[in-house]
């Protein structure tokens, strides 16, 4: 199992765990991103990128992520999040295409603006955040 598919397997681990699913809802794409089944709960979407691109290199871009009960298990993802960015030595989080809650959501965490639509932070700073709660 590549480091990419091992990924893909704690998330979807920690999807079940905290949502309470018996079956598999998380999937890899061949060209990297993990995403849910469509279900009325969960809805993810995922970039793993180790290249550069608007986001610095070794970076894991929430691309899309929405919980049915609003605000509810954002931030404790992000937390897991972090956790296996550091496992998995990537060095950023991303959120791509803010809308106004979710720039709101990135800007507490400590998120930097890299062009007003688009977030990221340094997994160790995401860690140093958490660590203080």
């Amino acid at each position: 199992m590549n480091e990419y598919e091992e990924i893909r397997k704690a998330i979807d681990i920690y999807l079940m765990k905290q949502f309470g699913y018996r079956r598999s809802l998380v999937y890899l794409t061949p060209d990297n991103i993990v995403t849910t089944r469509r279900n009325s709960r969960i809805d993810l979407y995922l970039r793993i990128r180790k290249i550069e691109s608007l986001f610095p290199p070794d970076c894991l871009i929430i691309a899309r992520i929405s919980f049915r009960k609003e605000r509810i298990g954002y931030a404790h993802f992000v937390r897991f999040l972090a956790e296996i960015a550091l496992k998995y030595g990537f060095k950023h989080i991303g959120i791509e295409s803010t809308n106004e809650k979710s720039k709101a959501f990135a800007e507490k965490l400590g998120f930097y603006s890299i062009d007003s639509y688009n977030y990221a932070v340094s997994v160790e700073k995401l860690i140093s955040y958490f660590s203080m709660d």
